[in-house]
């Protein structure tokens, strides 16, 4: 009281600026939780319907001789196929090619080019159960 009648009421009145000054930054930051949690949401659906129309593009390419998933894996496969062959051939019948053997490449393409064969193994063993063609 005696502080309130020394400053005329000045420290008062800085007390209610200073609360109503902490209770609009919590409620900005309040909305700013709300839009980055909106925000978030809406990433969330886009990427799932982003998946959503990729599957649909996928099951209409299934069966497609020429599909983009095929192309891609050609794409990868065929170059690291020939490199594969050249340096067997040049290994066991000496051709003199001198094809460098990279140790990496070999063990990471054996990797990605087995489980090519398993995937497409496992899927015509699929369409074989269900009666599909293979």
């Amino acid at each position: 009281m005696i502080v309130g009648w020394l400053t005329g009421g000045l420290l008062q009145a800085l007390l209610k600026a200073f609360v109503a000054m902490q209770e609009r930054r919590l409620e900005s930051r309040g909305l700013e939780r709300k839009l980055a949690a909106d925000l978030a949401a809406e990433e969330i659906r886009a990427e799932i319907a982003s998946r959503a129309e990729a599957r649909k593009l996928l099951q209409l390419e299934n069966g497609t001789l020429l599909s983009a998933g095929r192309l891609g894996r050609l794409a990868f496969v065929l170059p690291l196929a020939l490199w594969w062959a050249a340096v067997c051939l040049d290994s066991v019948f000496h051709f003199g090619w001198k094809v460098s053997e990279v140790p990496v490449l070999r063990d990471w393409g054996g990797a990605i080019v087995t489980s090519l064969f398993l995937v497409d193994g496992m899927k015509a063993v699929g369409r074989m159960v269900r009666g599909g063609r293979a």
